[in-house]
């Protein structure tokens, strides 16, 4: 039976590196992907509250001019608020 030679300390700290090295491209391209569906959601999200103002715009029988006016009308309001 033939003994395996020994490992020396460099070859150790290889192997280790090589396994952080490793680890590090995982947690990498885990938070990657973390990322790309944090993305998706937050845009999922906006999309929802489209379809709300949309929704209650029918409801309302509100035009888009409509909205922007009375939107308009509200942020003067808020803003003459403030100054006084």
């Amino acid at each position: 039976m033939e003994r395996r030679h020994r490992r020396t300390k460099k070859e150790k700290l290889d192997d280790e590196l090589m396994k952080i090295n490793e680890a590090m491209e995982q947690h990498s391209k885990a938070l990657s992907e973390l990322e790309e569906k944090r993305l998706a959601l937050l845009e999922e999200i906006e999309q929802e509250r489209i379809r709300e103002v949309t929704k209650l715009m029918k409801e309302k029988n509100l035009s888009v001019d409509q909205l922007r006016d009375m939107i308009g009308d509200t942020a003067e309001d808020a803003a003459v608020g403030q100054s006084a």
